[in-house]
């Protein structure tokens, strides 16, 4: 990992805690179980978005107001910017909500980018745009998260990825050049050989 000169990091599961429930959220919307529910938004007419986006919203702030640090993430998060490597956040969940956790956590990372200024992850727009706004080669730049959306983003954008939190040995496992049941080992493995 030596060669990684800056990150981005997904928001929930990776830094932050979330309980979000997809599946009372889907059945809330209409959305069927096996459908990302994004993807499910872009068919709806306007009223029935709008309507649904209002249901999301409400879960999804609901979820800021009780989020916390992800064990490890600050103490990472921290010693990344000590050491001057440019972050940002990329998150499928909506601006507002986004900025509450951020706010509520103090995350001192100000580039965040989500589903209303980006199309959402696994396009690699988004990675795409943060890497030229470093000025630093796709290759050069480390994509963390803690699900498959967040790997898949990074395989598109032709970048390395790092998979976190997580249990078991997840399907989407082989997406990963990384992978770290916690952040805390992440980071010590980062900063090993530095």
């Amino acid at each position: 990992m030596n060669h990684i000169r800056a990150l981005v990091f997904d928001l929930d599961g990776t830094l932050v805690t979330s309980n979000l429930n997809f599946s009372a959220i889907r059945a809330e919307i209409g959305c069927a179980a096996d459908e990302d529910v994004l993807e499910y938004l872009e068919r709806l007419e306007p009223d029935e978005r709008a309507e649904a986006e209002s249901v999301i919203h409400r879960h999804e702030v609901e979820d800021a107001l009780q989020s916390e640090w992800i064990a490890g993430a600050r103490e990472f998060v921290n010693d990344l910017r000590e050491a001057n490597f440019p972050l940002a956040i990329l998150t499928r969940n909506s601006d507002y909500s986004s900025r509450v956790k951020i706010s509520r956590n103090q995350i001192p990372i100000p580039y965040l980018v989500t589903r209303e200024n980006s199309k959402p992850k696994p396009d690699p727009q988004a990675l795409n745009r943060i890497a030229a706004s470093f000025s630093i080669a796709p290759e050069k730049v480390l994509m963390v998260g803690d699900y498959k959306y967040d790997l898949q983003a990074g395989r598109n954008a032709a970048m390395p990825t790092c998979l976190v939190n997580f249990e078991g040995t997840p399907d989407y496992l082989h997406l990963a050049d990384f992978s770290f049941s916690t952040v805390a080992e992440l980071h010590r493995e980062f900063f090993a050989k530095r």
